[in-house]
C-alpha cells in the first residue's frame, strides 16, 4: 500500500534507520523484533516490570522461544552495572544472552524516561560483548516531548526500535518495527508468520 510504504519511509528517516515495517500492534512489534534477533532457547535481559514480560500474553516464550533474565530497576530504569554481571559468557550449560531490551518511556515505571547517558553506557557495554540492544519505544514520542530530544537521538544506540501509533499519536491501531535493512527483512518474515 503506498500510504503504508510512505509511513515506513518517514518513520525510518525520523529514527535515522534504514527501514521500518508496519505491524498491527505494539505487542506484535516487540515480539517480531525480539524473534528476529534471537533463536529458540536464547536468553534476553530486561527490567522486571517491562511490558514484553508482563503484558504481552507470554509471547516471549510462545513466539520467540526465549527465556528472560529479569533485573530489578528503579522505576523501570536499569544501570549498566546491573546488566554487566547478568550477561552469560559462552558455556554449554547456559542459554546465551542474545538481546538486551529497554523500554522508554517505561509504562510500569510511571512513565519514567531513560537518561541518555544510561542508554549510551549500556550500548557501549552491549557492543563490547556482541549483544544487540532493542528499544520498546511504544511511548518514545512521550520521552521526546518531555526532553526535547528526537527519536534519532535515542534510536542511534539501538539495533531495533518499536513505535506504537496509538500511544499519544492519535491512531486507533498500528505500530512499527525499525532498524537496518537486513533486520527489517528478517522482521518481515516473522510478521508473516505471526
Amino acid at each position: 500500500d503506498p500510504s503504508i510504504n510512505r509511513l515506513e519511509e518517514m518513520v525510518a528517516a525520523l529514527y535515522g534507520k534504514d527501514a521500518a515495517l508496519y505491524v498491527a500492534s505494539g505487542t506484535m512489534a516487540n515480539q517480531i523484533a525480539i524473534r528476529a534477533q534471537t533463536h529458540h532457547g536464547d536468553e534476553i535481559i530486561m527490567e522486571r516490570t517491562s511490558h514484553p514480560f508482563n503484558s504481552e500474553a507470554g509471547a516471549l516464550a510462545a513466539l520467540a522461544g526465549v527465556q528472560v533474565n529479569l533485573i530489578d530497576g528503579k522505576h523501570g530504569i536499569m544501570d549498566v552495572e546491573l546488566i554487566r554481571p547478568m550477561v552469560r559468557t559462552p558455556n554449554v550449560h547456559h542459554a546465551p544472552t542474545a538481546l538486551i531490551c529497554l523500554e522508554n518511556t517505561h509504562n510500569r515505571g510511571g512513565g519514567s524516561i531513560w537518561p541518555l547517558e544510561n542508554i549510551r553506557l549500556i550500548r557501549e557495554f552491549a557492543r563490547s560483548v556482541n549483544v544487540p540492544l532493542h528499544l520498546d519505544g511504544a511511548r518514545l514520542m512521550n520521552a521526546c516531548v518531555a526532553t526535547g530530544l528526537t527519536p534519532k537521538d535515542y534510536a542511534q544506540y539501538f539495533d531495533s526500535c518499536t513505535l506504537c501509533l496509538s500511544k499519544g499519536l492519535g491512531a486507533p491501531v498500528g505500530s512499527l518495527v525499525i532498524g537496518s535493512e537486513e533486520f527489517v527483512t528478517k522482521a518481515h518474515r516473522f510478521r508473516k508468520q505471526f
